[in-house]
This record gives C-alpha cells, structure tokens and sequence, in this order.
C-alpha cells in the first residue's frame, strides 16, 4: 500500500462519501485530523473485520 492520505475532518465532511467508496473499492486507508494532529483512520470494513479476528 502506498502512503496513507491525511485528509482534514471539515474537508472530510465534504467528501465522505468519495472517502467511503475508496476504502471499499480501492482498499484505501485514509487518516482524519483535526488541526493537523492525526486523530480516526477510517479503513475498509473487511479489513478491520478480519483484525478483530486475529487480535495483536
């Protein structure tokens, strides 16, 4: 996987839905911040699916 993309909770707002098709379809993970500071990473469903079948 390339770079994780750090995108702003206001302009994720705008684009969640964008944000949500490429987590399922493209598998993409993307982090949310507020005032620059990394706050949710929003990932693919069935990724975070299968990690709470296989805990750390």
């Amino acid at each position: 996987m390339s770079e994780t993309p750090q995108v702003a909770v206001s302009d994720a707002r705008k684009e969640i839905g964008k944000l949500i098709d490429a987590a399922h379809y493209a598998g993409q993970h993307t982090i949310l911040a507020k005032n620059d500071e990394p706050r949710a990473v929003l990932v693919p469903y069935e990724w975070w699916r299968e990690q709470q079948n296989h805990p750390a």
